[in-house]
């Protein structure tokens, strides 16, 4: 018989239907019925892409003796963390404190009021079966100690948490109130030390941050993008974007035959990644290379934005009714570590022409050792030399290895598409449906691709009419309320609307979002003069350490919620004038910095914004019906521009502004780009 999660409507939750525990979801009836029966709680949180949470399903979740020793001692509940972000956040943080481990699956037992006794990670079954005896022996002898003292079991994870609101309450108090110039100085202090981190993580080699595992830091990009525009002519960030974002798309971070992004780098040269892909990734991934693609001209970078929009038009979006899904996972079974996305020289050897072969095995290095671990012979791909050096090994024209990388392409895309595919989360949740809207809306109008500019609007539409009620509040998903990276994102999107479609009513949702996220999640207590927005609205949460603010600032890894609220407040300042705005947007700037200066690469987001108060952002005001005019307005890349419409005047122009400075109106295209140099006259590089 299938068990209660069979009716959840999350599909990592109902993917546990089967087995022989009688879980719960997170929520009151799991603790108090935890609270009247006096047992422990087994909470297993983790997600529908993970790898790791797959194995300990079946090893142990899966196993009848297993289940049974749950069954009899604990309170079973699972979590789902892309639909409960904020349970996931603070048991990660308390037990990585505790552990000094953190990751998904996250395995933790607590008190019936939601306190850490003990946590980990992945535990195979035998030591699954040993701490599972183990922590409800305990739990029984010393219960009195753990709930009476609050000592040596869970004292260390309350003190965690506290620890947090005391650095806030610190921040706060060092934080004064100080005027806009002196904010400003303290915002380009703030983000000089973020990007003087991110030259120093820079790896030189390979591209990238850091070394092994490797991530994106599309945040981190994103800010070198912006103050390299800012600075005209520098060298050297401009060195660091594209050696990154080449040697990403060269990678297996990059899927060669189908498009879109891989979540992260096993090694420190892009090779192989971990196979899944997040809706999170690919939207930040569109949207930095179609900036980059203005900014630099390389053609190379339009083709990967185009790349990513293909991959999530066939396999991450419904097409018919607009919306993007969550994420793709990378295995078919626990035998399988990314198979669908691999090949073996034997494989292709079946499929291509020996010429085809020929070709394929030396771009994309292919082995008969192979770069995986569990299966001789089976490589990722990712490009090992320029195209142009293969054609020079094998003595061929350049133009005959193209026709034959492409044609050998086709015919494995076409034996892909055979292969079993790996599931497909179609959960639409909103905050990553809003970070995919936005993106869609930039490249659209960066790249002037009319159709990625419909699908986002109708994506936009269905978010609203699904998950958007007007003066009252957004959610996260299907029956879950919104967090604020929800609203932030949402209202993000509806901002990115309206500049590239001019629909009015775009700029109303994104006001009234606005207002719902200042009313419920701004730390605005009559005590505090600071502000900056808690992950969850500011009411009572009664359930485990749920009552424990945050303020999320940490780009973990996608944009973190504080700095896209910002950069909401900003845009609607510049857009409006109105000051409640501009008073939340310092307020929050002030103590953020203040709590996470230290973060460095992490807070590349919140850098971004305090970079766009401190220098003030491009505005163009497009009047009348001016048709060419919008389409070389939307095209313009400059970091935190803003579009707006007159469309009932009867001049076509476009006003052009930056802070309180403006130039004549321009009338053509070519007259735009003039006044835009006239106006952007780069400082000294850093």
């Amino acid at each position: 018989m299938a068990n209660r999660l069979a009716n959840a409507s999350s599909a990592y939750l109902k993917s546990a239907a089967h087995q022989p525990i009688d879980w719960h979801e997170f929520g009151e009836e799991a603790f108090q019925l935890a609270r009247e029966q006096d047992k422990p709680i087994l909470l297993d949180i983790g997600a529908v892409w993970c790898h790791w949470c797959h194995v300990i399903d079946r090893e142990s979740y899966d196993d009848p003796d297993i289940a049974a020793l749950i069954n009899r001692h604990y309170i079973a509940v699972k979590v789902d963390r892309d639909q409960r972000p904020d349970v996931d956040a603070r048991y990660q943080q308390v037990v990585q404190s505790m552990s000094g481990q953190g990751g998904w699956p996250l395995t933790a037992f607590l008190t019936y009021d939601g306190r850490l006794i003990y946590g980990g990670t992945y535990f195979p079954p035998a030591t699954m079966k040993t701490l599972l005896n183990r922590v409800q022996e305990t739990y029984r002898e010393r219960k009195n100690e753990i709930f009476k003292h609050n000592e040596v079991l869970n004292e260390e994870n309350i003190r965690v948490l506290e620890q947090n609101q005391a650095q806030t309450q610190r921040a706060e108090a060092a934080a004064e109130e100080i005027s806009p110039s002196a904010l400003r100085q303290l915002c380009r202090s703030f983000t000089d030390a973020a990007i003087t981190t991110a030259r120093r993580s820079f790896d030189t080699r390979n591209g990238g941050f850091g070394g092994q595992p490797k991530f994106p830091h599309f945040s981190t990009l994103e800010l070198l993008m912006a103050r390299a525009h800012h600075d005209g002519d520098h060298a050297e960030l401009m060195g660091i974007i594209e050696k990154t974002l080449t040697e990403m798309a060269r990678g297996g971070m990059y899927d060669q035959i189908a498009g879109g992004f891989h979540r992260y780098s096993v090694d420190d040269h892009w090779h192989v990644p971990h196979f899944e892909k997040m809706a999170y990734d690919n939207a930040e991934a569109l949207k930095v290379y179609a900036q980059a693609y203005r900014l630099t001209g390389i053609p190379f970078f339009r083709e990967i934005a185009e790349g990513v929009i293909g991959w999530v038009n066939a396999q991450l979006s419904d097409q018919q009714h607009g919306g993007f899904y969550a994420s793709q996972d990378a295995d078919i079974d626990l035998n399988d570590d990314g198979d669908h996305f691999t090949w073996s020289p034997d494989e292709l050897a079946e499929i291509l022409d020996p010429g085809e072969v020929e070709v394929v095995n030396r771009y994309y290095d292919l082995s008969e050792a192979g770069d995986m671990h569990h299966a001789k012979g089976r490589n990722a791909l990712y490009v090992s030399r320029p195209l142009t050096g293969v054609a020079h090994e094998l003595s061929i024209p350049l133009a005959d290895a193209e026709a034959a990388l492409a044609s050998a392409q086709a015919k494995m895309r076409e034996k892909r598409r055979q292969r079993p595919m790996p599931f497909i989360d179609a959960t639409l949740y909103v905050n990553w449906n809003g970070m995919m809207i936005a993106a869609y809306f930039e490249a659209a109008d960066l790249l002037d691709l009319p159709d990625v500019r419909d699908f986002a609007e109708k994506s936009l539409e269905r978010m609203l009419g699904l998950f958007y009620e007007r003066g009252h509040k957004v959610h996260h998903a299907t029956g879950v309320d919104g967090f604020l990276e929800d609203y932030a994102w949402l209202s993000l999107a509806a901002l990115k609307g309206y500049q590239s479609t001019g629909n009015v009513y775009y700029l109303d949702v994104c006001r009234d979002i606005a207002d719902l996220m200042l009313r419920d999640f701004e730390d605005a207590r009559e005590d505090s003069r600071l502000g900056g927005f808690n992950d969850t609205a500011n009411r009572d949460h009664a359930l485990g350490l749920l009552n424990f603010k945050r303020k999320p600032v940490e780009d973990s890894p996608s944009s973190s919620a504080n700095a896209v609220a910002l950069l909401v407040l900003e845009g609607l300042h510049a857009i409006t004038e109105d000051s409640r705005y501009s008073e939340s947007l310092e307020r929050g700037l002030n103590l953020l910095i203040h709590l996470h200066g230290n973060y460095g690469l992490f807070v590349s987001a919140l850098a971004l914004a305090a970079q766009f108060y401190e220098e003030p952002p491009l505005k163009l005001e497009i009047t009348g019906a001016a048709h060419e005019l919008k389409a070389a307005a939307r095209q313009v890349f400059f970091p935190g521009k803003l579009i707006t419409y007159v469309p009932e005047a009867p001049q076509a122009e476009v006003r052009v502004c930056v802070g309180t400075r403006c130039v004549a109106p321009a009338r053509n295209p070519h007259d735009l780009a003039a006044q835009i140099r006239t106006l952007h006259a780069p400082s000294t590089p850093a």
